[in-house]
C-alpha cells in the first residue's frame, strides 16, 4: 500500500510538472506570436504543435475577419498542403487493391490538351504524386493556357499541382466516383475529421479567414489573382490548392499519417522514401554553401517532401499563395511535428513563417533550410538588380 502511494505521488508530480512546463512555454509561444502578427502584417496565425504522436497544443492569432477573433472552429485555406490529402488518397487506394501505383491514367483518362502527345501514355499515379508527370505547375502559366510537357515524364523533377489534377481526375473515371467524394469515403470518413473540406462549400464560407494584402485590406476567399482573377465556384474541387481546415483537423489528418493508419507497412515505407530527388534544382535543392549542413538525400515520397539528415529524417509541406503560406512537418519515427498556418500578405509572410516555425520548434531543421532559401533568393535578387 505504502509503494502505491510512494507511486502515486510520483505520478501526480511528474504530471503537475509536465503541466507547468507546457503552461510557460504557451506564454511564451503567445508572446511570440503575437508580436509575429504585428511585425509581419499577418491578420491570422493558427499553431499546433504535435509530440509523441498526439496533438499537445494549438493557439490561435489575429482575427478571422475584421473584429471576429481566431479560435478553434476558425479554417485555413493551406494552399498546396492540399497535394498531400490527394496523395493519402492515392496510396490508401493503391494500398487495397482499387488501382496500382504504377498503371498508366490513359485507360481512364487523357487530358484533351496532351490527346495528340505520345508521352501521355507513360503517365501513373505514381509519377503524379511524386511530381515527375513533366508538366509545369499550372496550365495558365502557358501563354496559350495549354497543358504541355515540359519534360519526358519520368525523366526529371517537375513540381506541378498540374500532375495531382490529373491523377485526381484519373481516379473520377476509373471509380466513377467524383474526386471530393471519394476523399471523404476514403480519408476524410475513416481518420474521422469533420472540420475540414477539399471542395468549396457553404458551410466553410462563414469560418473561414478573409485572405488580407499588403495593405491590410480583405478578400473575397477562393478567388485568385494569378488565374487571371478566377474564382472556386461553389461545389469546385481542385486537387492541388484550396484544401480548408481547421488546425485540430489538420492535426488528425497528419497524426494517421504519421501512424500509417490506412496502409501497410511497406507502402508507409515507400511514401517517407525519397522517390524523386531535388538536390541539385536551383530553387528547392539545399541552399547552404557547407555541404555538411546539407540533408544527405531529399526530394519528394509519395506526396510528401523528404529530408533525410545524418540523424533524422523529416517529411514535409508547405503551402503558398498571395495571401497565404503554410507549412506542416514532422519526423516519423518520434512522432513529433508541427503546423503552422498564416494568413498574410506574400511579400512579408516567408519570414513569419521562418520565425513561427522557430517558436514552434527551436533549432527547427526546415526553417534553417528556408532561411537559406530566403538568402539565397536575395543574393540572386541583388546581382540582378
Amino acid at each position: 500500500m505504502q509503494i502505491t502511494r510512494v507511486m502515486t505521488c510520483f505520478i501526480l508530480l511528474q504530471l503537475a510538472a509536465h503541466t507547468t512546463a507546457l503552461a510557460e512555454e504557451s506564454g511564451d509561444l503567445e508572446k511570440g506570436f503575437n508580436a509575429l502578427l504585428s511585425a509581419h502584417g499577418a491578420a491570422t496565425i493558427g499553431a499546433g504543435i504535435i509530440r509523441d504522436g498526439e496533438l499537445i497544443w494549438t493557439g490561435y492569432f489575429g482575427e478571422q475577419a475584421p473584429g471576429v477573433p481566431a479560435g478553434p472552429s476558425t479554417m485555413f485555406n493551406v494552399a498546396s498542403i492540399t497535394k498531400t490529402v490527394t496523395a493519402e488518397l492515392v496510396v490508401r487506394l493503391a494500398d487495397n487493391g482499387a488501382i496500382t501505383l504504377d498503371e498508366t491514367m490513359s485507360a481512364f483518362w487523357v487530358d484533351p490538351d496532351v490527346v495528340d502527345d505520345s508521352r501521355h501514355e507513360q503517365l501513373t499515379p505514381a509519377l503524379a504524386v511524386s511530381h515527375r508527370t513533366g508538366f509545369p505547375n499550372w496550365r495558365y502559366m502557358d501563354p496559350d493556357f495549354k497543358l504541355r510537357f515540359a519534360v519526358d515524364p519520368g525523366k526529371d523533377f517537375s513540381y506541378s499541382g498540374e500532375g495531382m489534377e490529373y491523377v485526381a481526375r484519373f481516379l473520377e473515371n476509373k471509380t466513377g466516383e467524383t474526386f471530393d467524394s471519394l476523399v471523404g469515403m476514403k480519408v476524410f470518413d475513416p481518420i474521422g475529421i469533420d472540420d475540414i473540406s477539399i471542395a468549396r462549400e457553404d458551410w466553410v464560407i462563414d469560418r473561414l479567414v478573409l485572405p488580407v494584402d499588403e495593405s491590410g485590406e480583405r478578400h473575397t476567399p477562393y478567388c485568385s489573382s494569378a488565374a487571371g482573377n478566377y474564382c472556386q465556384a461553389d461545389g469546385e474541387w481542385s486537387a492541388a490548392d484550396e484544401l480548408t481546415t481547421t488546425v485540430e483537423a489538420y492535426a488528425q489528418f497528419m497524426i494517421a499519417v504519421i501512424r500509417g493508419d490506412g496502409i501497410s507497412p511497406q507502402m508507409q515505407e515507400e511514401r517517407f522514401s525519397v522517390i524523386t530527388s531535388h538536390a541539385d534544382d536551383p530553387v528547392l535543392g539545399c541552399p547552404f554553401i557547407d555541404r555538411t549542413a546539407c540533408p544527405i538525400r531529399q526530394g519528394f515520397g509519395l506526396g510528401w517532401e523528404v529530408f533525410e539528415f545524418e540523424n533524422v529524417k523529416i517529411v514535409s509541406h508547405g503551402g503558398s499563395d498571395w495571401s497565404e503560406r503554410s507549412m506542416a512537418y514532422f519526423d516519423p519515427a518520434a512522432g513529433d511535428g508541427i503546423i503552422l498556418f498564416i494568413n498574410g500578405p506574400a511579400s512579408s509572410s516567408v519570414e513569419a513563417l521562418i520565425e513561427g516555425m522557430r517558436l514552434l520548434d527551436p533549432g527547427s531543421r526546415m526553417a534553417e533550410m528556408y532561411e537559406g532559401w530566403m538568402e539565397r533568393y536575395r543574393a540572386n535578387s541583388a546581382s540582378e538588380n
